[in-house]
């Protein structure tokens, strides 16, 4: 019977972190867990207390090399647990975890009650869930990836819970869908003030605890798409009072945009018309476009294909959560000062200061740009306000990423790990894959596949699979060689 993924990636990390001279031991009832796929398969090892910081690292270093990422930690009654990801045939993500405990000469070590209120403190602090707010106009699929994602949550979390716009906490009952017709000033003040107090109350009364415990709130809209839409809330005015509130409505921590060609839109729905549903989608871009935690989905796939798409995007943010909690290092490269320069003053928008600083550096940045955005010369570069930045991007002189005239108010879609050549134009509504290269002087108008490399005008000249799509195959062919380590019979 051949090694699977979980039993592979189990040999291998054993076998690292005996390679890191990583002293543990294997309890003897330990067993690798298949469970029934609500949570990961793990591993327990005991090690001792002087071990324990550098496990992070080790980890960290491990997923690095065999093309995964640490998604998940957590402190619990004397122990800590790991939680690693990848990517499998069907571009779904799979889960292991490592539970750490620490260990004495009489067992593993008990723990004290001020430990376990301490424990309660960071939880509360540093919760385990993840709040995830989902946009996009009617037809676009959202409401059936919300479902599948709150049917089926992933591994990291314990449950999934499913919010409609708000929690609900006053006037539970909803307002008639078919009501159109406007509120006037007072009621429309009075309407957005009961949104701010639903939001506030509702968020510590009701998704803190759950998020404290590991619990996945999947919000189907936000309070943002008042500001896409107003008339279908019987909001035609104030909209000023409403944009003003933003900031004391609690924030997600991920931001999904279920981003759908009119055209296509059409085909699903006819109760929107053309030009509303090229507004809507434009809307849901300039909303969202000073935030870095935003993924637009490409809604326009099957259903399936979305929702794995949605996954991929949860992991990752999990992933970069991960890593700033435990502290881990920073393996983008890093930007010259001049860089810092532009990007601080673009980010912030100092008056006149700001417009003199790209007039120094003859570039035009209005979009919000990732911290791990890489650009080595900053000079002549031009980013349409509502173009959409990945990760770890690098891009060099003289880029453009706009629109075409027909297309105003759309702007690319550019994935993570994605290299931009210097004079390299990218224009119109289409998106580029993660992994992709884009050459000198190439110009892009169309879509381009994950992990491709184009030269001059859409010439797709070689295509290979990106290492953020990697799935078993490569963890199987790295770490399904080495062999289950033997227990130790020595004492952590």
């Amino acid at each position: 019977m051949p090694i699977d993924g979980h039993t592979a990636v189990s040999s291998a990390l054993l076998r690292h972190l005996l390679a890191e001279q990583v002293d543990y031991v294997l309890p003897e009832e330990e067993s690798d867990k298949q469970t029934d796929g609500s949570s990961a398969p793990e591993t327990t090892i005991l090690t001792a207390a002087a071990t324990l910081p550098q496990i992070p690292s080790v980890l960290h270093e491990f997923c690095r090399r065999n093309d995964m990422t640490l998604v998940h930690h957590y402190r619990q009654a004397g122990e800590q647990g790991f939680m690693l990801s990848w990517l499998n045939e069907r571009q779904r993500p799979e889960f292991f975890s490592l539970r750490v405990r620490q260990a004495t000469a009489k067992g593993p070590k008990q723990v004290g009650w001020w430990q376990r209120k301490w424990d309660k403190i960071r939880r509360w602090r540093e919760p385990a869930g993840l709040l995830i707010a989902c946009l996009g106009p009617d037809g676009s699929g959202r409401t059936s990836v919300v479902e599948q994602l709150g049917a089926r949550p992933l591994a990291p979390f314990a449950r999934a819970h499913i919010m409609d716009l708000r929690p609900h906490l006053m006037r539970p009952k909803p307002v008639d869908p078919d009501s159109r017709v406007p509120r006037g000033p007072l009621g429309t003040i009075a309407k957005l003030m009961m949104f701010v107090a639903d939001y506030w109350l509702g968020y510590w009364l009701q998704i803190r605890p759950k998020l404290v415990s590991s619990t996945m709130v999947v919000s189907n809209r936000y309070f943002d798409d008042i500001l896409v839409d107003p008339g279908y809330y019987r909001i035609d005015r104030s909209r000023g009072l409403a944009r003003w509130l933003l900031p004391w409505i609690p924030r997600p921590e991920l931001w999904l945009v279920f981003d759908i060609p009119g055209e296509l839109l059409q085909t699903r729905t006819r109760e929107v018309a053309s030009e509303e549903a090229a507004r809507l989608r434009s809307e849901y871009r300039r909303v969202l476009r000073r935030r870095e935690d935003v993924v637009v989905l490409d809604a326009g796939q099957p259903l399936e294909e979305v929702s794995a798409e949605a996954e991929r995007a949860i992991v990752a943010q999990l992933a970069r959560r991960t890593a700033h909690r435990l502290g881990l290092p920073d393996t983008s490269k890093d930007n010259p000062t001049s860089t810092d320069i532009l990007l601080f003053f673009c980010r912030r928008h100092v008056p006149l200061l700001s417009k003199l600083v790209r007039v120094l550096f003859n570039s035009d940045i209005h979009c919000r740009l990732p911290a791990d955005v890489h650009m080595p010369h900053p000079y002549g570069i031009v980013l349409h306000r509502q173009a959409i930045i990945g990760h770890r991007v690098t891009i060099m002189q003289q880029v453009m990423i706009g629109s075409r005239d027909r297309d105003q108010n759309i702007a690319p879609v550019i994935g993570d790990d994605v290299t931009i050549g210097a004079g390299a134009r990218i224009l119109g509504d289409v998106r580029i894959g993660n992994g992709a290269t884009i050459g000198a002087n190439a110009v892009v108008t169309r879509d381009i596949p994950p992990g491709a490399t184009v030269v001059g005008a859409d010439r797709i000249v070689a295509t290979r699979r990106s290492p953020a799509l990697v799935g078993p195959t490569v963890v199987n062919a790295n770490v399904a060689q080495f062999p289950a380590p033997s227990r130790r019979n020595s004492a952590a």
